[in-house]
């Protein structure tokens, strides 16, 4: 913190804190009569708190938007102690008009037993949530190999070309760049065309190919069909120091976070899920 200092730096949420006192101190109106935000879910304590400082209290103030069941970041917080009262003012949004009903079900089942929160110290639950589209269940196939695996998304791929005539409209989703870099030369050499989304520039829907995303770049994206592949144990959830932690709540915390990372990939599908993994299957989908 030291360094951050005396270099003129600051981590995100402490910029955010200095922005706010800076705005109370000074007392000065910002030319903002309302804020949207989206989300909400992954921004934290202190963004909020910003948030408020930024519009003065009233009617039409604040609209926020969010879905812990979304929540990829260690971001949790109640917005009542942020200063923003929804006491009232919140409604929940029931019917998905994107996912079908069967796709919704296998994604909501992956964060079984897990609280999920109301954004404000509440939690919330599945009671009453539907979506109006039907379609066919999402398909868990695993294979001995990644080559197996791949001749079978190969297969995949080229009956949905000759089925929707062009592959834009499909993504392949992967957990790590790494893993993703793996899938699109595999493919490559398939002769199949493949466009990585990357998380620095939106992706051009003017150029063809089949899209590839890591889990955390396809959040906020839809397709109409989607590819969740490599979902292995080991990788889903991603052993990285946090699951290896000797601190239970840490290891916990990860596991939630990995399980909402395979809820948002399948939610981007407006039609079909299929799910693979090689070698050993990740034990999220192993049931």
């Amino acid at each position: 913190r030291a360094l951050l200092n005396e270099n003129g730096l600051r981590e995100p949420a402490d910029a955010m804190r200095d922005a706010r006192h800076l705005l109370k101190s000074r007392k000065e109106a910002l030319p903002y009569r309302s804020i949207v935000v989206d989300e909400a879910q992954d921004m934290g304590f202190q963004a909020f708190r910003l948030i408020r400082q930024m519009v003065p209290e009233g009617k039409d103030d604040l609209f926020i938007v969010g879905d812990a069941h979304q929540r990829i970041y260690r971001h949790k917080v109640i917005l009542g102690r942020c200063g923003i009262s929804i006491v009232g003012r919140s409604r929940k949004l029931k019917i998905n008009y994107r996912t079908t009903d069967e796709t919704r079900s296998w994604a909501v089942g992956l964060l079984k037993g897990v609280p999920i929160d109301d954004l404000d110290g509440g939690t919330d639950d599945q009671k009453g949530y539907k979506s109006l589209l039907h379609g066919a269940d999402p398909v868990i196939k695993a294979f001995g190999s990644f080559q197996d695996e791949v001749d079978f998304i190969t297969t995949y791929l080229d009956e949905k070309k000759r089925e929707v005539g062009d592959m834009n409209s499909i993504c392949l989703v992967a957990r790590t760049n790494n893993l993703l870099a793996q899938y699109k030369n595999a493919l490559e050499e398939k002769g199949i065309t493949a466009y990585p989304i990357k998380r620095s520039e939106a992706e051009d829907r003017s150029v063809t190919g089949v899209r590839l995303a890591t889990m955390h770049r396809v959040k906020g994206l839809e397709f109409d069909y989607v590819i969740i592949a490599g979902v292995n144990e080991g990788i889903v959830p991603l052993q990285g120091q946090e699951m290896k932690s000797a601190d239970p709540t840490i290891r916990e915390n990860s596991e939630i976070i990995e399980r909402a990372l395979l809820y948002v990939s399948a939610t981007r599908s407006k039609k079909e899920v299929l799910v693979t993994s090689f070698g050993k299957a990740s034990r999220l989908i192993a049931n």
